[in-house]
């Protein structure tokens, strides 16, 4: 972890670094697709400008992802829905602060619901992108709103139709996608037990299975359900085995957890031949892995689940929205700073008297679209790098007096490298929004081309100057100062997971999965804590989180059949974990009660002991297991 930290504290580096992430295909040919066809109406109807307005509906085309095509209906749905809102909020500019608070609740209404569900870039950017295109346009002719707001209703319906073409061809392939993500971090798991990478190894398949179970719950194929529930299950006897070996699985395991994340993206049922290499048959733990594994295999080759396959657990929308205001959430502290920020820009470019100062929010609310303090310093160089590049670029394109046509032309093209490049390289990336943006702009209002570059320039400047003192200023050490509460929560949810399987509960599922999630939420906060300024000390907090994520793993692995314990462990138990949970709340003077010999339970004994030794409040004397 030491060489994140390294790496995190290098903003610029990271500001010029190309991130091998490859291309978005799907999103790709579906933008390019959504634009062509939407600037297409545009010239039927004689109205090009409807086309470009539409275009910005179109941006619902960035949002499709691996889920259920029922889920991503209803998401595509409410993401045309709020464009075509910000469109319409945008608008408010006749007195600069209309536009500041409209801008900062489209902004805020964007980050909130945007983080509340996990939505990944470009996030909540492309609402805000539109309010502010929208606050530089004139609002003449009277109705002239309605009519873009219509247009971006149609290109959004554009993008749906295109979004949901997959529905005719591959039904399940954006569920099939997860779940091979599964099984290939189970392959990097089994060949990390024992070395240094088992913990981010096993950090990695918990987010895979989190994330497979939040897509495949709410599908119709019961067969990839299935094949989820078993590789949890494999998850949980790899744990298992971990507990009691120091070195990697032998390679046939490997390929053969290969196989099975090949064999799963084809989305359809049938038999792997493969043949299981031998296991020792007096180790338990052998026996389970071998057991699970064939259990596995006869998954992959039945269309029907067994009726004793347990139902995966998903947060339901209200749950997902109450999360974003846990303490250890960082989902709203970000909602009240990109606001104060919005606002703080469009009042601080009004008193310098920018006539139409939409650029400088703009700006701002790009570079805190970072996730930590460093994040948003490269963001802060890459927009401002970016943006000069792109101002270029415009200067030189729109000197040559473009023709609608070939704006239309251009608006597709920027739009395509803009998705290209934003996962690799955000500056890169906004070389094209900037572009982009001025482009639909220059196509409708004609303004002198140089006195525009020139403004937008010092916007940007003004705009990421902005955004970095918000991100300097509120929230610095969001990521560190919940951390506790992160670490407390996870300590939490696996005694509460150790205690219902020691009584034999029927709500293991759940359990297990707000458990995983819980030392999901841990470990990203752990990193972006890291990237914080001044970045965390990892010394201070590594090793209580390496124990809290084995301990969490090492429950989740129960196997909850072969629980034989005495009800009695339970009680002695829960005080061990509460009062540790209390103390990493901050609660300095609760006692922590020596913990219980648990027979059958080593492991878990012995990690429990490891975290109260990193949290120095391990009794001498540690106790004997009979």
């Amino acid at each position: 972890m030491h060489s994140a930290s390294t790496r995190q504290s290098a903003p610029l580096k990271g500001a010029l670094m190309l991130k091998p992430t490859p291309p978005p295909w799907r999103r790709l040919w579906g933008t390019g697709l959504t634009t062509g066809i939407v600037l297409v109406i545009g010239l039927m109807l004689g109205h090009l400008i409807w086309g470009i307005w539409g275009f910005m509906g179109g941006f619902t085309s960035l949002y499709v992802q691996n889920q259920p095509f029922r889920s991503r209906a209803v998401l595509l749905a409410l993401v045309g829905l709020g464009l075509a809102a910000s469109m319409a909020l945008g608008a408010f500019t006749v007195v600069w602060w209309h536009m500041a608070l409209a801008l900062a609740f489209v902004g805020a209404g964007a980050t909130y619901f945007t983080g509340a569900f996990d939505i990944p870039l470009p996030a909540s950017f492309m609402f805000i992108l539109t309010a502010c295109i929208s606050a530089a346009l004139p609002l003449h002719p009277h109705n002239i709103i309605f009519i873009r707001v219509a247009a971006v209703l149609g290109g959004a319906l554009v993008a749906w139709l295109v979004g949901m073409a997959d529905w005719l061809y591959a039904r399940s392939r954006p569920l099939a996608t997860p779940v091979a993500d599964i099984y290939r971090a189970l392959a990097a798991l089994a060949a990390a037990l024992g070395t240094a990478r088992q913990s981010h190894a096993a950090a990695k398949a918990a987010e895979a299975i989190v994330n497979a179970e939040r897509v495949v719950s709410g599908g119709q194929d019961p067969w990839l359900r299935h094949l989820v529930v078993q590789g949890n299950a494999l998850f949980r006897a790899l744990m298992a085995l971990a507990s009691h070996t120091s070195s990697p699985l032998p390679h046939e395991w490997i390929r053969i957890l290969r196989q099975m994340a090949a064999h799963s993206r084809q989305a359809s049922p049938g038999r792997l031949a493969v043949t299981l290499p031998p296991t020792p048959t007096d180790n338990p733990l052998w026996r389970r892995w071998r057991h699970t594994m064939e259990a596995t295999l006869s998954a992959f080759e039945r269309p029907t689940p067994p009726a004793e396959v347990p139902p995966l657990y998903h947060p339901s929308p209200l749950e997902k929205l109450g999360n974003a205001f846990r303490r250890d959430s960082l989902v709203w502290p970000a909602v009240i700073r990109m606001a104060l920020a919005i606002i703080a820009s469009v009042a601080i470019a009004h008193l310098l008297g920018i006539a139409h100062p939409f650029w400088v929010p703009l700006t701002a609310a790009a570079v805190l679209e970072g996730v930590s303090t460093v994040v948003v310093v490269e963001r802060t160089i890459q927009r401002a790098l970016g943006t000069t590049f792109g101002l270029l670029l415009t200067l030189g394109l729109t000197s040559l007096h473009p023709s609608t046509l070939v704006d239309a032309g251009l608006i597709v093209l920027l739009q395509l490298g803009m998705l290209f490049f934003i996962a690799k390289n955000y500056g890169i990336s906004v070389v094209f929004i900037t572009t982009l943006a001025l482009v639909i702009i220059d196509a409708e209002t004609h303004p002198p081309v140089f006195p525009m570059v020139v403004a937008r320039f010092v916007d940007t400047l003004l705009g990421a100057a902005t955004g970095l003192a918000a991100a300097l200023t509120l929230w610095r050490k969001g990521s560190s100062q919940r951390l506790d509460d992160a670490m407390s929560r996870a300590v939490r949810c696996a005694g509460q997971l150790f205690e219902a399987a020691l009584s034999g509960r029927s709500d293991l599922a759940r359990q297990r999965s707000e458990l995983l999630s819980a030392l999901f939420t841990m470990r990203h906060l752990y990193e972006t804590a890291l990237g914080e300024l001044p970045p965390l000390d990892p010394d201070s907090v590594w090793p209580q989180i390496l124990a809290i994520e084995r301990l969490g793993y090492f429950v989740a692995a129960l196997n909850p059949e072969k629980a034989d314990a005495p009800l009695s462990l339970v009680d002695k138990v829960h005080p061990v974990f509460e009062a540790a949970a209390q103390r990493l709340e901050g609660h300095r003077y609760i006692p922590v009660p020596r913990v219980p010999p648990m027979p059958g339970y080593s492991a878990i004994e012995d990690t429990l002991w490891d975290l109260l030794e990193s949290m120095d409040l391990a009794p001498k004397g540690k106790a004997q297991s009979s």
